[in-house]
């Protein structure tokens, strides 16, 4: 039994078969980062800036998603500035699901959640803190990522893959200055997309 596959608008075009038997196409293939981006789904998190005045480990960022979909991290991005008294290598701790901590407590908003599609209206249902020098720095989550660089400025840009954070789930990081610090301005921001499971 043969089977014809017709254009459904009438025009009276059929889909070409190979000799391999395989059906012809044309596609145009992309990310699902960058769908989403089209959707109006994708964001840039960012802290702004954060001046640091000690060598102490301090929570700089914080993100829990209030998205019924998972929110999807593809990158962390450090932004470190020049440090005034510091020096050696610097540490980053990312953790997974911390629940406590004065970064939560005190709510303190990041200077920046984006849409990166300029001409959408939507906005990303979440809540995104930024930390301070003196802060309790969170202790109760899980480190699922740490960084540790000789390089105490300029920009840090982690790809993470795919980091997913599911609706009620979060993340935090926690940022250790060089030793000896007095005063160093970081910022502190994340790529990130919501899940849409249509596509």
């Amino acid at each position: 039994m043969s089977i014809t596959i017709k254009d459904g608008t009438g025009s009276g075009n059929v889909a070409k078969v190979t000799d391999e038997k395989r059906l012809e196409t044309s596609a145009v293939t992309e990310t699902e980062k960058d769908h989403a981006c089209i959707l109006g789904d994708t964001y840039n998190i960012n802290t702004g800036d954060i001046t640091l005045t000690d060598a102490n480990e301090t929570t700089v960022l914080y993100i829990k998603n209030n998205e019924s979909n998972p929110l999807v991290l593809t990158a962390l991005i450090y932004n470190l500035g020049a440090s005034t008294g510091g020096s050696g290598d610097v540490k980053i701790n990312v953790l997974r699901n911390p629940t406590t901590g004065d970064i939560v407590t005190n709510a303190s908003a990041v200077e920046a959640v984006s849409n990166l599609n300029y001409g959408s209206s939507k906005s990303l249902t979440a809540d995104v803190y930024k930390g301070a020098t003196a802060d309790a720095v969170i202790t109760d989550g899980t480190v699922s990522v740490s960084t540790r660089s000789a390089s105490n400025t300029g920009r840090i840009v982690v790809s993470l893959g795919a980091v997913v954070i599911p609706q009620g789930s979060s993340l935090a990081v926690n940022y250790t200055p060089p030793a000896s610090n007095t005063s160093q301005i970081c910022q502190f921001a994340a790529a990130c997309f919501v899940k849409n499971f249509d596509v």
